[in-house]
């Protein structure tokens, strides 16, 4: 089994907190493997770190890709300039959803994936007590870091890629797939610990009103709706067709789900899974 390391980078005054994840990780770990039939990464390493520190990484990390993936691909001055607007997107998405963001799977350097807890944001949304979220935390992204090492990187590469045209992954929706993955394996997993799955759609009654707001943003709604249409469709095709034949869909980019399927609800996706010839 992998090893566990969690390093506390966010202040003494979250030890505790710190020794609760490494607790929460090390139970929920081999159930991840079990329910996903994908290996992590050994060491699997959590971290916890301070909004500022977190903005700054995701700043060095985005910029470092971009210049590299300009220098790799050679693109057109239009595509660099669509790449950058799509850089300054997203780092304005984090600057503005941070609240709700308590965990995250991150890729700050290369080949190195890991995850990452904001403690400010837990507190925000009235988490850091909160045993059942963490651990549906912990298993939602540490399903991140198995779909890491089952493509070997590149799922993760077709997601964050500013050129997605130049990689041949534009019109791909990698979010979908690999949020509607770890929905549906933490759903299995804190089932197997709880009796029931933990579920998010209800914020704490205790938690902030800037939590609140990015809580009820249309922005947050809309993505929950189709996470929702996601875990459906990825339960339907493990329970018709089987793990194995799900799990080809990280070496097999023709069986990622579409743009148009999508926005059809993914109602049409499963049919690909269908028939022989479909291994992991």
């Amino acid at each position: 089994m992998p090893a566990v390391v969690v390093r506390n980078e966010a202040g003494d005054r979250f030890d505790a907190l710190a020794e609760r994840i490494e607790a929460i990780a090390v139970e929920t770990l081999p159930l991840v493997e079990a329910v996903t039939g994908l290996p992590l990464p050994d060491p699997v390493v959590i971290r916890t770190m301070t909004v500022r520190n977190w903005t700054r990484e995701h700043r060095r990390s985005t910029k470092r890709l971009l210049l590299s993936e300009t220098e790799q691909l050679s693109p057109s001055f239009r595509d660099m300039r669509a790449a950058a607007l799509l850089r300054k997107g997203r780092l304005k998405t984090h600057r503005k959803l941070w609240p709700a963001i308590g965990g995250q799977a991150v890729l700050f350097e290369p080949g190195q994936p890991e995850l990452v807890f904001l403690p400010e944001a837990l507190r925000h949304g009235d988490r850091l007590e909160d045993t059942p979220f963490l651990n549906k935390a912990l298993a939602h992204e540490q399903t991140h870091l198995a779909q890491y090492v089952a493509s070997d990187g590149a799922a993760w590469a077709a997601q964050d890629t500013f050129y997605p045209a130049l990689r041949g992954v534009a019109g791909l929706a990698y979010g979908l797939l690999h949020e509607g993955h770890a929905y549906w394996a933490d759903q299995q997993i804190t089932t197997k610990i709880f009796g029931e799955p933990v579920t998010t759609d209800e914020a704490s009654p205790h938690a902030s009103a800037r939590f609140l707001k990015v809580f009820a943003s249309p922005q947050r709604l809309a993505a929950g709706e189709l996470y929702r249409r996601a875990v459906d469709n990825v339960a339907r095709i493990i329970n018709a067709e089987g793990l194995d034949a799900f799990n080809a869909v990280w070496t097999t980019p023709d069986l990622v789900p579409t743009a148009g399927e999508a926005a059809d609800g993914l109602a049409t996706w499963p049919a690909r899974f269908a028939g022989p010839g479909v291994t992991a």
